[in-house]
């Protein structure tokens, strides 16, 4: 859930909401923040931690807020970039879990700092499928292409067979459509980190997978400096440091979200 700016743009459009978080301090001002949906149950907010299984895990409290993780060696990876985070325990929860207790959705947004394929896998043992779903791939994390191929595959067998690949950075361009295509038309300004339009409003063509592999080819092409000099994270933060010295602005490998599309939505 994070800050609840992408909840708070599904609720003006009239969808029912669960959002999930597993900040506790999240979850309060997020619960402040909308006290009206909730009271209607239009929103329900979830204070646990997508993880692997049930029960009490180790959370990673970040202190750049929506870095947080399960996942030890996301939270040691962002040490190593001058991020530090508490390791705090709070309440699991597998994503399989999560759909059994509150049924199907329209639309399924994965964005959870290095869970998102375990998490995506769990669907398997379910008969839930989200018409619409999206993922934070892991390529900034792990930026190879074997990487990204995987995830498709993953896809493909839960039985999405159309995507897209949405670069974040260019979110804040997104314009909803009007008339919408899917609830209540919002006229919004997207912010810098928000995951933007989704379903058939997210910009465009859908592709197949081979199609929307051979797009992602192309970036990781495009990023071959970046991907080369990751594998040692020293040279790589060395690169960055003299990028900003010389432009100004930040270099990163990029955050890219896969939208999916259920092979039952004609």
């Amino acid at each position: 859930m994070h800050d609840g700016d992408d909840s708070d743009f599904y609720l003006r459009k009239g969808f029912r909401v669960v959002a999930v978080e597993a900040d506790p301090e999240i979850c309060r001002a997020t619960a402040e923040r909308f006290p009206r949906f909730l009271e209607t149950g239009q929103l329900t907010i979830v204070n646990r931690a997508i993880a692997p299984t049930r029960g009490p895990v180790t959370f990673y409290r970040s202190e750049t807020s929506g870095w947080g993780s399960v996942v030890s060696k996301w939270a040691h990876d962002n040490a190593a970039l001058g991020v530090a985070s508490v390791p705090i325990i709070v309440d699991g929860i597998t994503l399989a879990d999560l759909v059994g207790k509150y049924g199907g959705a329209f639309y399924m947004k994965l964005d959870i700092e290095g869970m998102d394929r375990r998490a995506l896998e769990s669907l398997a043992a379910t008969s839930v499928r989200p018409k619409y779903v999206s993922i934070e791939t892991s390529f900034a994390r792990d930026p190879t292409f074997d990487t990204v191929k995987e995830e498709f595959q993953l896809l493909k067998r839960l039985g999405y067979d159309r995507f897209k690949i949405i670069d974040q950075v260019h979110v804040r361009d997104q314009l909803p459509p009007h008339p919408p295509l899917a609830g209540t038309y919002v006229p919004i300004g997207f912010t810098t980190g928000a995951s933007g339009l989704f379903g058939e409003e997210s910009p465009g063509p859908w592709l197949t997978k081979d199609e929307a592999l051979a797009e992602f080819g192309r970036l990781v092409r495009w990023k071959w400096l970046e991907v080369r000099l990751y594998r040692n994270i020293r040279y790589y933060l060395l690169y960055c440091k003299i990028m900003f010295r010389l432009t100004g602005r930040h270099s990163n490998l990029g955050w890219y979200d896969i939208h999916a599309k259920h092979s039952s939505v004609d």
